[in-house]
């Protein structure tokens, strides 16, 4: 088995084949160019909006690695995603997901596609919104 992203995009490039991080439901550090992991490395700011209050990206490749955090308030989780990773070369080394009360847990699908599913519903909302402004100095 294979993530929803993983099976949508396959394989779109030369080289390795992908490993879906997500194998049996909970993130495997036997993962590579998961799409769904992909997604959300770029959501905490690597190469989407970086004046985002809600996640964090910090990049060090010549020691401690990348480190990305992602504010989760979901349909269904509420917390953070916490992952790490090397540049950019396709390998998520660990991802939790954590919150105040609990312990840390490894990150599963269910948790990062409410997520990913979330962050696209609020851009949405606010392309809308944005347009409806705009729209309003037209008159």
């Amino acid at each position: 088995m294979v993530c929803r992203l993983c099976q949508e995009r396959g394989k779109t490039w030369e080289g390795s084949d992908p490993r879906c991080a997500f194998v049996d439901g909970v993130f495997t550090t036997d993962n590579w160019n998961c799409a769904t992991m992909n997604r959300l490395r770029d959501m905490t700011g690597e190469l989407g909006d970086k004046s985002r209050a809600d996640t964090f990206y910090y990049r060090d490749d010549m020691d401690a690695g990348t480190i990305g955090v992602l504010r989760v308030v979901g349909m269904k989780y509420s917390g953070y995603i916490v992952m790490t990773w090397y540049k950019r070369r396709g390998r998520v080394g660990q991802a939790v997901f954590m919150s105040d009360d609990d312990e840390p847990i490894k990150l599963t699908l269910d948790i990062a596609e409410d997520a990913i599913g979330t962050y696209r519903e609020v851009h949405e909302a606010n392309g809308l919104l944005k347009k409806a402004k705009e729209g309003l100095g037209d008159d």
